[in-house]
């Protein structure tokens, strides 16, 4: 749609399934915009060109029913897709050549939500993995693997257990904002404390958290 104008689809993917989860970013050899739509019964991530249209691009197959989708670029410049999934994994694969996953980070619950953001003492970028269940939000390091840098206590506040079903980041002030089923919006400083800085009421459940580059904005 033309966010602006609204009206009638511009464009119209047929992906075949159920689309649970959408990531955008920009062909490295193009620069052209590409669409990843998350597939939750095929367990597939399908790659279109949303402005021209037609058959997907690039197909990865994840293996699981796709949850949550992020992309992030990695010290290298190179893109990587992270795909968080049915089966309690996130797999990160290559953007542009697809094939088997390059890191499996182990949840031991699904991922309901991921954002990605910069580590302010490293440069190197870090993954917030929101937990299905609702107890927790982890972070990684997408790039080398392995166990949880740390983990935000979603509930650390006294505040009833909440399914955070949405996550963005603002980049000016490092704030991660986790949009949750209970109709709240927590806002948490990522590295790395424990504690909800503001919750915001909403109206109902939150789906879906949109990041603004100057001022924090949640849209729910």
């Amino acid at each position: 749609y033309d966010p602006v104008a609204g009206g009638a689809a511009l464009v119209v993917i047929d992906a075949g399934d159920e689309v649970y989860a959408l990531a955008v970013f920009k062909d490295p050899a193009t620069g052209e915009p590409r669409l990843a739509c998350g597939l939750f019964w095929d367990g597939k991530v399908l790659i279109f060109d949303p402005v021209a249209g037609g058959e997907e691009l690039v197909v990865i197959d994840i293996g699981s029913e796709v949850f949550a989708l992020t992309v992030f670029t990695d010290k290298t410049g190179a893109q990587r897709l992270a795909c968080g999934d049915a089966d309690g994994k996130v797999r990160v694969f290559d953007l542009v050549a697809g094939g088997e996953a390059l890191v499996v980070l182990d949840l031991d619950d699904s991922a309901s939500a991921l954002a990605v953001f910069t580590d302010p003492a490293t440069g190197a970028p870090r993954l917030a993995c929101a937990w299905t269940s609702g107890e927790k939000v982890l972070v990684f390091d997408p790039v080398a693997g392995g166990n949880a840098l740390f983990v935000l206590d979603i509930c650390s506040d006294g505040r009833a257990m909440a399914v955070v079903r949405a996550m963005a980041v603002r980049l000016q002030g490092m704030r991660l904002a986790c949009g949750c089923e209970n109709g709240e919006v927590r806002i948490y400083d990522p590295p790395p404390a424990t504690q909800g800085l503001h919750a915001s009421r909403t109206t109902g459940r939150c789906e879906s958290l949109i990041r603004s580059w100057v001022v924090t904005r949640c849209l729910c």
